[in-house]
This record gives C-alpha cells, sequence and structure tokens, in this order.
C-alpha cells in the first residue's frame, strides 16, 4: 500500500552504480514514485527494510554478500507485504521461474524502458503480479494453476465479458497475436485492440498477461498447464 501521501515508495537493491543511480533518478521523476532506499547488496537492502517503510523492492539478480534470490526469500519470512521485482539481463522463462518460485512478485529485464518499469512497479503493487506479454502464456498457466501466482484482480466474475469479448479472451490465451486475432475474426487491428484494452478495464489488469491470468483463475478457457 503507497504511504500517505499517495507514493509507492521503492527500495534498489543494485551493485552497479551507474544503473543505480540512474534508475533512482528515473523513479523519482516519475509522478507518485519515490526511491526511499537504494543500496548496492541484498544484506544492505534486508537491514535497510527493518527502519524505512517500503511498498516495492526492485532487487538485482546477482550482487555480492546477499544476492537477488538470497535477498527474496528473506523477505518473504520477514516482510510478507512487501512487493519484490527481481531485475536481470536474463529473459527467458527459466529465470522467471526461478524468480517466481523464490517469492518474487515478478521481473524485470534490464533493458526494459522507463514506460515497462513504471507498468510493472504499479501492476505489482496493485494486483501481486507483474509478468511482461512477452512471458509464455503456457508458463503464466502452469504458475496460476500451481498457487505461484495469485493475482488480485477488481472482480472476479465469470459474465464480465460479453460473448464477442470471451471468444477473443480465448484466442489470446492460445498464444494468437493481435493481427493473428483480427484475421480470424475478419475484423481489423484497432478493433481488437480496442476490446483488449476494454476488458483489461473492466477487470483492473495492466496488460494482455493480466487477461490470461484471469481467464485462468476463472476456468473461462480450456488450456490446461504443462
Amino acid at each position: 500500500m503507497a504511504s500517505e501521501g499517495g507514493n509507492i515508495r521503492i527500495a534498489i537493491a543494485e551493485d552497479q552504480s551507474i544503473f543505480r543511480n540512474g534508475l533512482t533518478k528515473l523513479l523519482n521523476d516519475i509522478q507518485g514514485f519515490e526511491v526511499v532506499l537504494a543500496v548496492e547488496n541484498g544484506q544492505l537492502l534486508i537491514d535497510g527494510l527493518q527502519t524505512t517503510a517500503v511498498d516495492l523492492a526492485l532487487i538485482d539478480f546477482r550482487m555480492p554478500v546477499k544476492n537477488g534470490i538470497e535477498a527474496t526469500k528473506e523477505i518473504r519470512e520477514r516482510f510478507p507485504q512487501l512487493k519484490v521485482l527481481l531485475l536481470s539481463m536474463y529473459d527467458d522463462v527459466e529465470f522467471v521461474e526461478l524468480a517466481i518460485e523464490n517469492g518474487a512478485n515478478g521481473y524485470l529485464s534490464k533493458d526494459d524502458d522507463a514506460e515497462e518499469i513504471q507498468l510493472a512497479i504499479k501492476s505489482a503493487v496493485e494486483t501481486g503480479y507483474y509478468l511482461n506479454d512477452r512471458t509464455s502464456k503456457m508458463f503464466i498457466a502452469k504458475m496460476v494453476h500451481s498457487g505461484k501466482i495469485q493475482p488480485v484482480f477488481e472482480t472476479s466474475s465469470t459474465s464480465m465479458f460479453n460473448e464477442n469479448e470471451l471468444v477473443i479472451l480465448e484466442l489470446i490465451c492460445h498464444e494468437m497475436t493481435t493481427q493473428e486475432i483480427a484475421d480470424k475474426l475478419f475484423k481489423s487491428r484497432r478493433t481488437i485492440e480496442s476490446a483488449r484494452t476494454l476488458m483489461m478495464n473492466k477487470i483492473g489488469a495492466r496488460n494482455v498477461v493480466g487477461l490470461v491470468m484471469y481467464a485462468l483463475q476463472n476456468g473461462m478457457v480450456n488450456q490446461k498447464a504443462k
């Protein structure tokens, strides 16, 4: 939960000072964000969390003294309400699974732009998770069915979507692109994009991954985890 002033309080643990300082400045320049702790390793992060109120921690995967996975495990034990996003140069399913299995709410690639970082932080704080649209939907299904990801939505009703939206949603869940869906349904790409945005707004999802999770959580598509 954000502070009384409405800002999301952020901690950063990153051993590369240039990246840490640049990320701190970037986040402080975004309205509603405030970096309240910036340290160079996981142990200093854990120490700082004992005296500093934080809503979300951005933690580098590889750090000396205490790395990102070790820090995340300890945070889950000592600060269970704190949201965690792991930072890495890696952007593959194996890394994402490792992050989630060890208690992270999601991950960010160090190559992600400012808009993606902002989206990730807001999503993790508000819904309890963040995975980007590049993440395999089969992996998402596996994580949801196993209970390793437990997303929070504004509604859990299965009647939120009309018949047309349900068709689009099922095609999204079967890993079809926007253009492929448009071609299959003989509609324009813009029509599909508008329908997708409307569905996201209805449930409070921040990206397509949220729609997939919502569908899986509510048994709205015939897709089994592998």
